[in-house]
């Protein structure tokens, strides 16, 4: 008897659903639906766009931060690693839905290939090329490696170093001498804010913001910028202050007067305004040694009061100084380094 009133009761909601959707509006006439395997072979397509452009933005970000990793050594004294300038991948460097896109882009199986090495880097300078086969490194066949326990090995590695690698049917073999750069990872992130975050570990820069700073200088202010909280050890300070702030709110508690966390919300806020201005002055160093042009890097506050106008008016309520300051100031500094007869 229970069970024939439940099959009744789900027969008649799904005639209900059905006279529902009888009335409901639809579209009118509509394109023939394509072959399968022509869906398929689009599909595989826009992987392909997909894995090429995301290359190109992280390659584009890499050639800008690596000359500033390497010039800001004096920042980073414990926080250094070595480069050859080897960028490393094979089939499995990919997700699974993505391994033909990277077969057919890049010509992948499970040998160890290099991506395109850095510009001016030891590995670009000995010639070697994106696609070489890595065979051996030190004498020791790589074969079986991962590509990322071999870029493991290579950040721990502190001299020069012999590479093998073939090319069609050529073996190539390159000495290749390490340079230093901090030990700060540049990730790309996939928000939608056009942003950009250091954590005294590592930077991350968000997509939007890459596409966002067209120019390549504008993008080296970003990246000097964060480098330089790094650098700073702003987090660190940030953090210091939180603490001392929250120590008064439990003294305070202690002595009966309620402190809903009123000590450790000012304190940690406390100076970020001016470490914001010290990092962008630091910034504007480690550009200055790499010969970008000043009056053009500070251009990018200027361009971002024009886009985001709420950022113009200055507030010493926010974390960040507001654009127009910030322009003004940056703009001083920048003369003051470069020589106002140069700016």
């Amino acid at each position: 008897m229970m069970g024939d009133g439940h099959q009744r009761l789900r027969l008649s909601m799904l005639l209900g659903l059905l006279f529902v959707l009888a009335g409901c509006a639809a579209p009118g006439p509509l394109p023939d639906p394509p072959d399968p395997e022509a869906i398929a072979r689009e599909t595989e397509h826009q992987r392909q766009l997909s894995l090429m452009h995301r290359h190109q933005e992280a390659d584009r970000l890499v050639r800008i931060a690596q000359p500033l990793l390497e010039v800001a050594l004096a920042l980073c004294a414990d926080q250094q690693r070595t480069s050859y300038g080897l960028r490393l991948h094979n089939l499995s460097s990919y997700p699974p839905d993505m391994r033909d896109a990277a077969r057919a882009l890049y010509g992948l199986d499970q040998r160890i290939r290099l991506r395109p090495p850095l510009p001016s880097s030891p590995a670009a300078r000995a010639g070697l090329r994106q696609g070489d086969v890595v065979v051996r490194i030190q004498g020791r066949l790589v074969e079986g490696r991962s590509p990322g326990a071999l870029a493991r090995d290579l950040r721990d590695s502190t001299g020069p170093i012999e590479v093998v690698v073939q090319r069609d049917d050529l073996l190539v073999r390159v000495r290749l001498a390490p340079v230093r750069q901090c030990d700060w990872p540049l990730v790309l992130s996939n928000s939608s804010a056009i942003n950009a975050y250091a954590d005294g570990k590592q930077i991350r820069i968000t997509r939007a913001m890459l596409r966002y700073a067209r120019e390549d200088v504008e993008l080296a202010v970003v990246v000097a910028h964060e480098l330089a909280h790094n650098g700073l050890n702003h987090m660190d300070k940030q953090l210091r202050n939180l603490l001392l702030g929250a120590l008064l709110d439990v003294l305070a508690l202690t002595q009966g007067f309620p402190s809903p966390g009123i000590g450790a919300t000012l304190t940690a806020q406390y100076q970020t305004l001016n470490w914001e201005l010290e990092a962008d002055l630091q910034a504007l160093i480690l550009l200055q040694r790499l010969g970008y042009p000043l009056a053009d890097a500070v251009e990018v506050w200027r361009r971002l009061g024009t886009d985001f106008p709420a950022a113009i008016r200055h507030s010493r309520g926010l974390s960040h100084p507001g654009t127009a300051e910030r322009y003004l100031r940056m703009k001083a500094a920048a003369r003051a380094l470069s020589g106002a007869d140069r700016y």
